[in-house]
C-alpha cells in the first residue's frame, strides 16, 4: 500500500504521526510523511518525507497564536491571514506525495492535504490526538477556555466552529456584477474524511467514546535505552521532592517573569522543579533545574508530579508514567 501521511502542526502534532510513518513503514508499505521541514529532526531519517516550508514555531510566536490564547476574536479576524498561509503551505508539497497514493492519512490542521486528496480522489483517513466528534465536550486547541463554560455553551461554540472552518485555509474572492464574492480556498474542516477517523489517545481518559471511528491509544515510539543527562539523573538522586513544569510549544513573551512565579511556587510548596523552556540565556534560580529536550516518559518516572501545558503528547506521556499532574 502507497500511504500518505500528512502532519501539520507543532512539535505535538507532528511527532505522534512521524512515529505512524515509521510503523508503517516497518510493516512493509511504502510511506511518505508530509510535514514541516523545521520538525524534520524529529523524524526517522529511514522516512521518505517531503518538507512543508511553513514553521510552526513562527506561527504560535506570532500575533495569530496570541489572539487564539486570548480568546481575542477581533485579533484573530486581523491576523486570519497567518493561519491560512501556514495551513495552505501544505498544498504543494501534499500533491507532489498523493501522486498515486493509496490512502491519505492526515491530521487535524492538515486542512490543504486533504482538499488536495479530495481532488485527486484519494481516500482520506482522518487522525485527531483529541476528542474532535460530536458529543465530546473537552477542549480543542482552537477552542482553548471551553472548560470555563457550561456544557451547552461549548457545545455551541464547538458548532460555531465547524461553520468556520472551511474558510480556515482562507478565501478567494471575485467581482460578479458589483457583487463581492467570497469562497474557501480549501472548502473542507477539521473532521473532513472519505475513510473514516482514528483518535489517538487512550479510551479510558474520556467519559464517552466516538461511534465514527477507531480509538487507537497513543502512538509513541519504540522504548530505547534512557537518555537523561547525567547531570538530571543525578540531581534528581539526590533525595528531594521535584517536580517537572515544561510549557511545550507555547510561546513564552517574558520567560524570566515566568521563571520568577514558578520559583517562588516550588520555594512555597518546598519543592524543586525540572523546567523545560526553550529561552536560552534566562538567570539561575537556586530552586529551578533547565532542561532541554528530553525523553518525558523516563523524566516523568522520576517526579513527584507535572505540571504542562495540557498538550496531546504530554498529557499521554503523564497517564503512562502514572504521577499526577496539572493543566
Amino acid at each position: 500500500m502507497k500511504a500518505v501521511v500528512a502532519a501539520i502542526g507543532s512539535r505535538g502534532d507532528v511527532v505522534p504521526f512521524a512515529h505512524l510513518a515509521t510503523r508503517l513503514a516497518r510493516a512493509g508499505h511504502d510511506v511518505t510523511l508530509v510535514t514541516h521541514q523545521a520538525l524534520s529532526s524529529l523524524v526517522d531519517p529511514c522516512l521518505r518525507v517531503i518538507p512543508v516550508p511553513s514553521d510552526p514555531g513562527a506561527l504560535l510566536a506570532g500575533p495569530a497564536a496570541r489572539a487564539v490564547r486570548r480568546a481575542n476574536p477581533a485579533a484573530l479576524n486581523r491576523n486570519r491571514d497567518i493561519f491560512a498561509r501556514f495551513v495552505q503551505s501544505a498544498q504543494r508539497p501534499a500533491g507532489e506525495a498523493l501522486s498515486g497514493a493509496d490512502v491519505l492519512v492526515a491530521s487535524t490542521f492538515a486542512i490543504a492535504a486533504v482538499d488536495e486528496a479530495l481532488l485527486r480522489s484519494v481516500p482520506v483517513v482522518r487522525a485527531h490526538m483529541w476528542p474532535e466528534y460530536p458529543g465530546a465536550d473537552e477542549p480543542i486547541p482552537l477552542l482553548p477556555y471551553e472548560w470555563l463554560v457550561p456544557g451547552p455553551m461549548r457545545r455551541l461554540a464547538r458548532r460555531s466552529l465547524r461553520r468556520a472552518e472551511p474558510y480556515l485555509g482562507g478565501v478567494e474572492g471575485s467581482w460578479r456584477r458589483g457583487r463581492l464574492t467570497l469562497v474557501a480556498r480549501h472548502p473542507v474542516g477539521l473532521k473532513t474524511a472519505t475513510a473514516g477517523s482514528l483518535y489517538a489517545f487512550s479510551p479510558h481518559v474520556v467519559p464517552n467514546l466516538p461511534s465514527d471511528g477507531a480509538v487507537t491509544g497513543w502512538w509513541t515510539g519504540p522504548r530505547g535505552p534512557a537518555r537523561l543527562p547525567d547531570a538530571v539523573v543525578a540531581a534528581l538522586a539526590e533525595g528531594e521532592d521535584w517536580i517537572y513544569a515544561g510549557f511545550g510549544s507555547m510561546d513564552q513573551r517574558d520567560p524570566a517573569a515566568l521563571l520568577d512565579l514558578l520559583s517562588a511556587a516550588c520555594e512555597r510548596a518546598g519543592v524543586r522543579a525540572v523546567v523545560q523552556l526553550a529561552h536560552p540565556g534566562v538567570r539561575p534560580h537556586p530552586r529551578l533545574l533547565y532542561v532541554g529536550e528530553g525523553p518525558h516518559d523516563e523524566l516523568f518516572r522520576r517526579v513527584r508530579a507535572v505540571v504542562h501545558h495540557g498538550g496531546a503528547g504530554t498529557t499521554g506521556t503523564v497517564v503512562r508514567a502514572g504521577v499526577p499532574s496539572v493543566v
